[in-house]
């Protein structure tokens, strides 16, 4: 019914809004539609049969290649050709999500990407799914393309050829599920964001990015040298979070942690998982607390095991050379077996002169050790004198929850919410 509504209107029965907007306004509108919606627009009138067809940003989701797929696969690539042959100007953007089973869907999204790729794209996004764990090989005429400023890749095999020189011009590169079997140098001068997920071969990569300002590494499926963003000095945000440690003898995880926390000056967000908290907490660590501080982090997130106090010791180092941080998030693990030795933890002299003058937010999530939360909750209470908001998710009915709410605190506009 809209439709019709908008096809009465730029034939003249009623007053036609739309195509008297500015075109980079209509190009937003378009932009909104799923691929077959905005095709549908060259049916309104003589003056829009084109314009779908000019849109910068080509995006092919899930659902609009899956419905085209369950028909048959020969016909989501008629279709996706058809849309090819008839675009005209440059593809600004080209997103593709599909899960295919033929081997021929692949030489046709090589093809595609050669399409793209010599119409100056800047922003490529390619997820690709098989039934079978076959992984889809980017074609040569990725990594050639020099204009492209935004990458990422799902589900690919990532092998540059002998004549890759880097993306000049990248500024942002995503990658999950990515698999790397070679060596692999990505020279990349203006990359500020860089995430890597699940990916495989990561002990074959290495990235040079002077101007690099976030990164984050999960859950790598292999080891990865730390050491090679140790010249990353205008690193911001930092995440690391590993569901293990890889052994190489050539490397030892906990001085390379180290020497990195201590070579980002600049760093303003940092976030942690259990098991780096377990590399920190070595004893020549905790004696004389960590060899660096981090004098402009703002927010630190942490996934803290509470029934152990080396992990408690070094959250409370980390805090103390972080004299401006603001926000602090720990997801809670373990138990309350060890809840009077936590409490003789926390009442060491060097709890007490923590620097909380610029703390604001504090949040527990997870429903582990309540006990234990409650008292470390009760330290940022009384010593927090700018605090605004502290967080807590418990079971509801939790009794400690209750006792806390008639604490007195430093800061008188400090919100206790329990959830």
């Amino acid at each position: 019914m809209n439709q019709d509504r908008v096809s009465l209107a730029v034939e003249g029965d009623i007053e036609d809004r739309i195509s008297v907007l500015p075109r980079n306004v209509i190009d937003c509108i378009l932009e909104l539609l799923s691929v077959k919606e905005a095709a549908k627009t060259c049916t309104l009138s003589k003056s829009w049969r084109y314009v779908w067809s000019e849109l910068p940003k080509m995006v092919l989701d899930y659902e609009f290649c899956d419905e085209l797929i369950d028909e048959s696969e020969s016909k989501f690539r008629e279709v996706v050709d058809g849309i090819m042959l008839l675009h005209m100007g440059k593809i600004v953007k080209f997103d593709i999500n599909v899960r295919v089973e033929d081997l021929a869907s692949y030489t046709a999204i090589d093809r595609w990407v050669l399409y793209v790729t010599r119409n100056s794209v800047k922003k490529l996004h390619l997820r690709i799914f098989n039934i079978d764990d076959r992984t889809y090989t980017l074609p040569p005429c990725v990594f050639h393309c020099s204009t492209l400023t935004q990458l990422k890749l799902a589900r690919c095999s990532f092998k540059p050829p002998g004549s890759f020189r880097g993306f000049p011009n990248l500024v942002t590169l995503r990658l999950a599920s990515v698999t790397f079997s070679e060596r692999c140098v990505i020279k990349a001068p203006r990359l500020a964001n860089l995430t890597l997920n699940c990916c495989d071969g990561m002990q074959y990569l290495n990235i040079a990015s002077p101007v690099l300002k976030s990164l984050y590494v999960c859950y790598p499926h292999s080891y990865i040298a730390l050491n090679c963003f140790m010249n990353c000095k205008n690193l911001r945000d930092l995440g690391l979070v590993f569901s293990k440690v890889f052994a190489n003898p050539k490397h030892d995880h906990r001085s390379t942690l180290v020497k990195l926390l201590g070579s980002l000056p600049a760093l303003e967000v940092l976030l942690l998982d259990s098991l780096f908290i377990e590399l920190l907490c070595a004893d020549v660590v905790l004696s004389t607390g960590p060899p660096f501080m981090l004098n402009c982090l703002r927010k630190l997130s942490l996934s803290v095991d509470f029934g152990k106090l080396g992990h408690i010791s070094c959250v409370l180092q980390l805090i103390k050379c972080s004299p401006n941080l603001n926000e602090l998030e720990i997801r809670v693990k373990g138990t309350d077996d060890n809840v009077e030795a936590f409490v003789k933890c926390l009442k060491t002299p060097g709890c007490l002169q923590l620097p909380l003058n610029k703390l604001e937010y504090v949040s527990f999530y997870g429903f582990a050790s309540p006990n234990c939360v409650e008292v470390f909750a009760m330290l940022f209470i009384f010593q927090a004198p700018s605090l605004l908001r502290i967080f807590i998710e418990q079971p509801i009915g939790t009794k400690s929850s209750k006792e806390l709410s008639g604490l007195p605190r430093a800061s008188p506009k400090a919100e206790l919410v329990i959830s």
